[in-house]
């Protein structure tokens, strides 16, 4: 892992502040929550990376971890929102009810170029997430997957951005 601060200017190439979502029919349909995606924050504590564990499988919505959420530090804690708080059904039959929700701001590195870019997603808290992050692959949440593919070193994304495509190395 590199310990250089990112660059001055990181690009924005998703943001969902606009897009009028809200916490309808989410799911998370995936039993394990194995991570497949390793995302940062741009602030972050400084003991450590800002690295975090992504799972990008079925469902629908984006999920952030209550404890994860609260690890990002106060200054650039992205605000809850407790008014719209939504239920979350899952592959096991139970559910739960989110905290809230919030945009929350993940920086990707681009394979080709190792580059780091910015997506700012809705995210619904949870309370009990096996994984800091889980993004639901339908799309609704992620429009922007174009697709994957599985090699012997692991997946690989390619996210389509307006035509700007960007291949993103999974773990």
């Amino acid at each position: 892992m590199s310990t250089e601060p990112p660059p001055a200017y990181i690009s924005t190439v998703h943001d969902d502040t606009h897009r009028g979502k809200w916490p309808n029919d989410l799911s998370i349909m995936s039993m394990g929550n194995r991570p497949n995606l390793i995302g940062y924050l741009e602030h972050h504590v400084p003991t450590t990376d800002g690295s975090f564990s992504i799972c990008l499988a079925g469902g629908n919505g984006v999920f952030v971890q209550k404890a994860f959420y609260e690890s990002i530090p106060k200054e650039h804690r992205p605000p809850l929102n407790t008014e719209n708080k939504g239920h979350v059904s899952f592959l096991t039959g139970g559910s739960q009810e989110t905290l809230g929700s919030t945009l929350l701001p993940i920086l990707l590195t681009d394979a080709s170029n190792g580059q780091k870019f910015r997506l700012i997603l809705y995210a619904n808290v949870l309370e009990n997430l096996l994984i800091p992050v889980f993004i639901g692959q339908s799309p609704e949440t992620v429009p922007f997957l174009e697709s994957q593919s599985w090699g012997g070193s692991g997946p690989t994304y390619t996210f389509n951005f307006d035509g700007r495509r960007i291949k993103v190395k999974g773990v």
